[in-house]
């Protein structure tokens, strides 16, 4: 493969990557305005300790997952045009040894992701389980439902981030400005 053909490959590889990290951060935004719209109307049809709780849960879930889209949105624009103008210039091979680096990060924390999102689904059964108040079921299911969306997240999240590191570490990192 000549340095451009791969350079190219790569730039779509990186295009293809953010641009599936974007769609998922719309859909977080979505999601988010749409549970907590449900949770609100929940709680204003029938105001009770479990639809303040299941309310309240599904709110600050909301908060924390859209500030955290909201965010990877701004970062990932910059991020992702950055890669693509790097990796057709003279510092491919450092960019592409970044870039890299730092998606293997990403890869390697999605197990700790899991940990936490069984950790919040153990402590949500407990309190199902063993609590006889109305407020601790809705806290338990707003954290179910928090857990649910985590991991969907992550499932979809890890495998672009491992087909990603793929196209990344698929051969040597070529110099472009030599051809042939």
């Amino acid at each position: 493969m000549i340095a451009a053909d791969a350079s190219t490959s790569l730039q779509l590889a990186v295009r293809e990557y953010f641009n599936g990290e974007h769609s998922e951060m719309i859909f977080i935004l979505a999601g988010s305005v749409l549970f907590a719209s449900v949770a609100t109307w929940l709680w204003l049809s029938a105001r009770s300790g479990f639809t303040i709780a299941f309310m309240v849960t599904v709110l600050a879930s909301a908060v924390l997952l859209s500030s955290t889209a909201a965010s990877l949105l701004v970062r990932d624009a910059q991020l992702s045009r950055s890669l693509e103008k790097g990796i057709g210039s003279s510092q491919h091979a450092v960019v592409v040894s970044g870039a890299r680096a730092r998606i293997e990060s990403v890869v390697s924390k999605y197990r700790y992701y899991r940990i936490g999102a069984a950790a919040f689904a153990a402590v949500s059964l407990l309190g199902l389980l063993l609590a006889h108040r109305s407020w601790v079921h809705g806290a338990a299911a707003g954290l179910l439902l928090l857990v649910v969306a985590q991991v969907l997240i992550d499932h979809f999240s890890e495998h672009r981030a491992r087909l990603y590191l793929t196209h990344l570490s698929a051969g040597p990192i070529l110099d472009p400005t030599r051809t042939g």
